[in-house]
């Protein structure tokens, strides 16, 4: 009997995994020395993302006492 003809889908390589795709850029995230790292040889040149803050709009009425902005990371 004849081996069946196996035909893989678009985008993936021999193996399986996929193939091609877009490389997207991951904005900046503020990073900030660790305040530890100022004492600690340990955690010399590690940083903290303090993350991208933006303006956010409120569904229908949103109460003035509440906060306009969030903090993405």
């Amino acid at each position: 009997m004849k081996d069946p003809k196996i035909t893989k889908a678009v985008g993936v390589n021999k193996d399986g995994y996929c193939s091609g795709g877009v490389d997207i850029e991951t904005p900046s995230q503020n990073l900030e020395i660790d305040p530890r790292g100022k004492s600690s040889f340990r955690a010399r040149g590690s940083y903290i993302a303090q993350g991208n803050i933006v303006e956010v709009k409120g569904n229908k009425r949103m109460l003035a006492a509440k906060s306009k902005k969030a903090t993405w990371y």
